[in-house]
């Protein structure tokens, strides 16, 4: 697709969006929980796989006196992000799919599988990291377990978006893509993002760990366009088929 490089930071821009109030969000419920539990916001967020710079900097926010309004604020916030990155990624899939994204409607169904796809997403990586710190042989059935959740969920996502008419197996391609690819982002983000939120920050300054982040989020949303335009074109090619006096 011409442009596959804009539509994929498009999407990413999108993502930021959203990733800015649930941050604040789960941070504030962070804070939250640790105050009924009657733990401080440091032993939450180490309980909950957060080390270093990361963990004091969330347990730092978290210890805010101002959780509940904050947590009452972004959770309209995080609705309306989520809202208009469906939008951006039903546009992207009605152009992969040779279609005008202004035709585009609004699926309110989508709208929560969406949501739900990214609450299985997250959850996924927090599982694959914990059995990731305690074996090797679990890591790898964890992985597994990522993809198939990640690529079935997506599968489901795709339904609801332009050129979900097309049936479960033409979609199949293009999820399993989704599914390995936002693995292969979340390995990058282990090994490379957040080693250099934690090492050296100091270093880069925010900047840095901004410019990261975004490349990350880019990363994903080229996945999602490269897994929109296999989809597309192996439905277009096997139309063609049908089509041609040999077929």
């Amino acid at each position: 697709m011409i442009g596959g490089g804009l539509l994929a930071g498009a999407l990413a821009y999108r993502l930021f969006v959203l990733l800015l109030p649930t941050a604040l969000l789960l941070v504030s419920g962070l804070g939250l929980y640790a105050g009924a539990a009657d733990q401080t916001p440091t032993q939450v967020a180490r309980d909950a796989g957060l080390h270093g710079l990361v963990a004091s900097q969330v347990a730092g926010t978290a210890a805010g006196h101002a959780r509940w309004i904050v947590f009452l604020l972004m959770i309209p916030a995080v609705l309306y992000a989520l809202a208009k990155l469906y939008r951006a990624l039903a546009i992207v899939h009605a152009l992969a799919w040779r279609r005008s994204g202004r035709g585009v409607v609004f699926s309110v169904a989508g709208f929560w599988l969406l949501g739900a796809a990214l609450v299985v997403d997250l959850v996924s990586t927090g599982v694959v990291g914990w059995f990731r710190r305690h074996g090797l042989v679990g890591g790898l059935a964890a992985l597994a377990v990522y993809l198939v959740l990640v690529g079935g969920t997506w599968l489901v996502v795709s339904r609801r978006l332009p050129g979900g008419e097309a049936g479960w197996l033409a979609l199949l391609p293009g999820s399993v893509v989704v599914g390995a690819g936002f693995l292969c982002v979340n390995v990058f983000n282990v090994y490379v993002t957040t080693r250099l939120v934690e090492n050296r920050a100091n270093t880069y300054g925010v900047l840095g760990v901004a410019a990261a982040l975004l490349f990350s989020l880019v990363l994903v949303g080229r996945v999602v366009v490269i897994g929109a335009e296999l989809n597309a074109s192996i439905d277009q090619h096997r139309r063609a088929r049908r089509g041609s006096p040999d077929g």
